[in-house]
């Protein structure tokens, strides 16, 4: 037994090397702590209200938070998928940043390994090298090793578009097995995030352009219906949650759109080497930012440009293209980010075609250099991730002497039903249990029923202190970083 799984490890070697190297990478960055935020916030209540069976009582509370607030922070509550996988950790172990965090991480790794198979098994084979340089930029690369620091949905939402992918494309199940497990992977992903109902447009097109027999389609079309239907019926209990998404829609414009398609572009065809084109001059930037550009969106198209790879790759191009249109439809620019669920599956393709390309030109003794340099690149860009965000400087800004000081102060000293201002209600909830809204001291903190403000001497968002001089606000506690006020205006009413 022992020598079996030698003989299978030593197969692998290079794969999980690797994946050794991006766990502890992963485990470097992470702190005892978060980052300024409020999304974090919201999926911890959600998991612990799954927990103790209030997710009803916590839906209403974030309701009446949120209309209270200025601007919109999000949905009311987040799709439950998410806070569903935390709560599998902390069912069974008491909170810890790290401990949740290596969890996170770990499942992660298991994603990585579906797609390295996804890769390994596909109809249009890379080589290896090609293929080790695919799972290292969905999990080296900075943009994705920064979320092992971030309790957010990004990840989990990642490997349940992995699993799903590897599924559904998979030879190594019988049909109905491997229908059943795709059918999971796309509840997973619906339930984690409002565009995982996106999958069952990849999956009704497999199962239309598929070569298999017309029985075996038949019956995959028969288990797709009983699917399509439980994830609508999610999206339908979820829209109730979801109902401020309606004003962020509403103020979309076609210069959002234009500006969104600049960036996120930009964004896409530089995310190999973003750490470095990066540090270039704005004229160099463009000139590299076009140039390889053009490259990648040529590859892109030279891989699918006949029928049968454009069959095959259908589900996963319908998967890169709409998800990229919605992020430039949606009006507000979130980074990067959004594009992570679509940048392996993009560059997988890209890879296709390069390949493709390379095997009927004069330069594929290049192959081997080209594929060391941008593994290089990835390598580089890994490194010094790990030693600025491990060693250098900490993200962690929500907690430690200062701020657990004020939390307890604000747990003595306000009342229950007293409500309080700060520019991260859903943090400062979950950590006083207090009720808390957002509120700018400038203008409609005055007129609201706040009664208390925390500001913070250094703003969260960087710049120059502000501070706060208004009769209206007597100073009820101060430390180093944060000043609790109390309105005093409110004393004749």
């Amino acid at each position: 037994m022992g020598s079996v799984i030698l003989q299978y490890c030593l197969k692998r070697k290079w794969i999980l090397l690797l994946l050794t190297f991006a766990f502890i990478g992963g485990v470097l960055v992470m702190t005892t702590g978060h980052e300024w935020g409020d999304d974090f916030a919201l999926y911890l209540s959600q998991a612990f209200a799954l927990i103790k069976g209030n997710t009803q009582e916590l839906a209403q509370y974030n309701t009446w938070s949120m209309q209270h607030s200025d601007g919109t922070l999000g949905p009311y509550l987040y799709p439950p998928g998410y806070p569903l996988f935390l709560s599998i950790y902390l069912k069974f172990l008491p909170f810890n940043w790290l401990g949740i965090k290596i969890f996170q991480w770990l499942f992660y790794i298991l994603g990585i390994v579906a797609f390295y198979k996804l890769l390994q098994n596909c109809q249009y084979k890379l080589p290896p090298i090609a293929i080790l340089f695919l799972v290292m930029l969905a999990i080296m690369h900075p943009k994705y090793i920064q979320f092992a620091d971030r309790l957010m949905s990004d990840l989990w939402f990642i490997v349940t578009v992995f699993l799903f992918f590897y599924f559904l494309y998979s030879k190594e199940y019988s049909n109905v097995k491997r229908i059943l497990f795709v059918g999971i992977a796309l509840i997973l992903a619906s339930l984690t995030r409002v565009n995982g109902f996106l999958l069952l447009g990849s999956w009704l097109i497999k199962i239309v352009l598929d070569q298999n027999d017309k029985k075996l389609k038949f019956q995959e079309f028969l288990a797709f219906i009983p699917f399509t239907l439980l994830v609508f019926y999610i999206k339908n209990v979820d829209s109730k949650y979801e109902a401020n998404h309606l004003d962020i829609l509403s103020s979309i414009s076609v210069e959002s759109c234009i500006e969104n398609l600049r960036g996120y572009l930009s964004e896409l065809l530089n995310f190999p080497h973003s750490s470095f084109t990066k540090i270039l001059p704005a004229f160099a930037f463009n000139f590299v930012t076009i140039l390889l550009g053009i490259g990648v969106i040529l590859c892109f198209i030279y891989a699918i440009k006949s029928k049968e790879p454009l069959f095959y790759f259908a589900p996963v191009v319908f998967w890169i293209v709409v998800n990229f249109a919605i992020v430039v439809i949606w009006p507000i620019m979130q980074g990067t980010r959004y594009l992570l669920p679509i940048v392996p599956f993009f560059f997988w393709i890209v890879l296709v075609g390069f390949q493709n390309y390379l095997q009927q030109s004069r330069f594929q003794f290049f192959v081997n250099k080209i594929y060391f340099l941008l593994i290089a690149l990835i390598f580089l860009q890994f490194a010094a991730t790990v030693v600025m965000f491990g060693f250098i400087e900490s993200r962690n800004d929500v907690i430690g002497q200062t701020q657990n000081d004020i939390y307890l102060k604000i747990r003595e000293t306000v009342n229950d039903d007293d409500v309080i201002a700060f520019d991260k209600p859903r943090w400062l909830h979950l950590v006083t249990n207090k009720r808390v809204i957002r509120k700018s001291v400038d203008s409609t903190f005055f007129n609201s029923q706040a009664k208390y403000l925390l500001h913070k001497k250094n703003s969260i968002y960087g710049g120059r202190p502000k501070y706060i001089n208004d009769q209206r606000l007597d100073s009820v506690y101060s430390n180093r970083d944060f000043i609790l006020y109390k309105r005093n205006d409110l004393k004749s009413k």
